[in-house]
């Protein structure tokens, strides 16, 4: 089953290069524990994205159709993580919704979808409910 991670369009140069987590970002989304994290639903991880953007908006000068455009998501195969090194993302308390990963994946190769590719995979209700308090509000 393959795991996804969405991301700026403008950080994919590094993350080919260095892979994902293989390089600091130049910036985190959230202030969060370091490392990769990954999402069992690409919807999912669209949907981190967009809460980003909605917090951090009145500093970002980009319209919401240009967010859904810079956005990119990353398919993993699941062969490409080391299953050692995947613990519970410490926000979510099911690691069926998303996982932190603590260590560096080789991306090349792998699919990118934009968002209107992802649209098409919704997230369920069970699963934004899941959400910790204050990323699903």
């Amino acid at each position: 089953m393959p795991y996804y991670h969405a991301t700026w369009r403008r950080h994919l140069p590094s993350i080919l290069k260095h892979g994902l987590g293989g390089a600091p970002p130049d910036s985190q989304n959230f202030p969060v524990e370091a490392g990769v994290y990954l999402a069992r639903n690409p919807a999912v991880s669209v949907a981190f994205m967009i809460e980003s953007y909605l917090e951090s908006s009145d500093t970002i000068d980009i319209t919401p159709s240009q967010v859904v455009e810079a956005i990119c998501v990353l398919v993993i195969d699941d062969s490409r993580v080391t299953e050692r090194l995947i613990s519970a993302d410490p926000n979510i308390d099911r690691t069926d919704i998303t996982v932190l990963y603590r260590g560096i994946v080789d991306v090349t190769g792998m699919p990118i979808l934009g968002v209107d590719d992802v649209i098409d995979s919704p997230v369920t209700a069970d699963e934004v409910t899941a959400l910790p308090s204050g990323l699903s509000e």
